[in-house]
């Protein structure tokens, strides 16, 4: 009995200094696990602080606001078109309805030229007055060609300006995505000189590291846009570009560099 009772403190006497170690190692191991996070931390936020390359991928549905905002721009648009198109029609119509009357009292006037100016009888001022009128008439309707003439001219170059902006607006990518999906990327203003057609974009695996080339600019496109810093969450303006993705994937990513990988050799 007694040296089953001094067996036992010297079995934890052997196992104390194993504990101490094991103890040693899981501080060791927090420590460097808080210092690689704060030094990651610290790489992240300096890098951030000096980074142009940045580019936030922006995944296009039928029901993005950008989309419906484009949709609803392309329909006014189309609308404005139509409309113009029916008020050229109608003073086309006016002016075939004046070129008729005039032609009609012109041929009036030419059946009855020669007729006493001095009318002496009742059927006489009657004529007399028919030829007046006529006359009136015809006046009246050559005067109403000007202004219709230079409302058509005004229509003409309204409706061209009208048919260029239906054309831009037809060429939205924001219109490709009603049928289908469509994936741009928000450059801020700054970066934009960072961003051009065909430059490659890198997309990481971890935060800035294990980075590869997942596609490339394919296009700009007009119009100021508003988005999210990628790392500190505050609103940026910029524009948004056209990319073409080599890996799928990287439509998910949160960040994409352009030019080159972030830190270079990662």
């Amino acid at each position: 009995m007694d040296a089953r009772k001094s067996s036992a403190p010297k079995f934890w006497l052997a196992l104390q200094p194993s504990i101490i170690r094991i103890y040693k190692v899981a501080g060791l191991v927090a420590l460097t696990a808080i210092l690689i996070g704060l030094i990651g931390f610290l790489v992240t936020n300096i890098f951030y602080f000096f980074d142009h390359t940045w580019t936030r991928p922006v995944v296009l549905s039928p029901t993005h606001q950008k989309v419906v905002e484009a949709s609803t721009l392309l329909n006014d648009a189309r609308l404005r078109d139509s409309q113009l198109d029916a008020e050229k029609l109608e003073i086309e119509a006016q002016l075939t309805e004046i070129d008729r009357t005039v032609a009609s009292d012109e041929r009036f006037l030419g059946e009855i030229a020669g007729t006493d100016d001095s009318p002496k009888t009742p059927d006489q001022w009657l004529v007399k007055r028919e030829i007046e009128q006529a006359t009136l008439d015809k006046d009246n309707q050559v005067g109403k060609r000007a202004p219709l003439h230079a409302r058509l001219t005004s229509i003409a170059k309204r409706k061209e300006e009208q048919d260029a902006d239906v054309h831009r607006l037809e060429q939205s990518p924001y219109l490709r995505a009603i049928n289908g999906k469509v994936v741009l990327a928000f450059v801020p203003y700054q970066n934009l000189r960072n961003v051009k057609i065909g430059t490659k974009l890198y997309g990481c695996s971890w935060g800035l590291v294990a980075c590869s080339a997942v596609g490339k600019v394919t296009a700009t496109i007009d119009g100021e846009v508003q988005d999210i810093h990628p790392h500190d969450e505050s609103i940026q303006r910029g524009m948004m570009v056209e990319i073409e993705l080599s890996t799928p994937s990287a439509e998910g990513e949160n960040v994409l560099f352009a030019g080159s990988k972030p830190l270079w050799l990662f």
